[in-house]
C-alpha cells in the first residue's frame, strides 16, 4: 500500500498580522533615521551654548580721560549709561551677569549677580541701579543712568 500522501503545510496563526507589525516598525525605523539625519543636518543651529558671565569677554571698555567724564560710557535701552568713577574695581568674572550689549560700542553690560560678596556691593556705593562695563580681567567700571533709576 501507498503511504498516505503529505498533508500541505498548515498556515501559519497570524501571519497577516506579523507582516503588518514589521511593516510598522520598518517605517517607524525610517522615520527615526529621517529624524536623525534632520536633526544632525541642523546641529549648530540647535546646539548653541552662550556665556551668560563675564568669564572670556575680551571686548573691553575703555574708560574715558577724567575731562570727557560726562560723556555716555554706554547706552542700554537707547538710554545713555554714565561712569559713576573711572577708577576700575576688582570684581569676580563669575560674579558678574550679562544684562545688555551697547550696540554702539560693542562692549557687554553686566550687573551683580546674586553671588557677589559683601564687598563687591560695597564698590558700587548706594547706587540702586549701576552697571558694570568690563576694563580688563577681574576689572570693572560702574555706570549708571542719569536720573540713576
Amino acid at each position: 500500500m501507498p503511504p498516505p500522501p503529505a498533508a500541505p503545510p498548515s498556515p501559519i496563526h497570524a501571519q497577516l498580522w506579523a507582516v503588518r507589525l514589521g511593516a510598522a516598525l520598518l517605517v517607524a525605523f525610517v522615520v527615526i533615521l529621517g529624524l536623525a539625519f534632520s536633526d544632525n543636518a541642523r546641529r549648530r543651529q540647535l546646539e548653541t551654548t552662550s556665556e551668560m558671565t563675564a568669564v572670556g569677554d575680551t571686548h573691553y571698555f575703555q574708560p574715558p580721560d577724567a575731562a570727557k567724564l560726562p560723556a555716555a560710557a554706554a547706552t542700554l535701552d537707547g538710554r545713555p549709561l554714565y561712569l559713576t568713577d573711572a577708577n576700575s574695581f576688582f570684581v569676580r568674572e563669575t560674579h558678574a551677569r550679562r544684562v545688555a550689549r551697547d550696540p554702539a560700542g560693542g562692549v557687554d553690560i553686566y550687573a551683580l549677580s546674586h553671588g557677589a560678596t559683601d564687598e563687591e556691593r560695597q564698590r558700587l556705593g548706594g547706587h540702586r541701579r549701576a552697571f558694570l562695563l568690563k576694563t580688563g580681567a577681574n576689572e570693572f567700571v560702574a555706570v549708571e543712568p542719569a536720573n540713576g533709576k
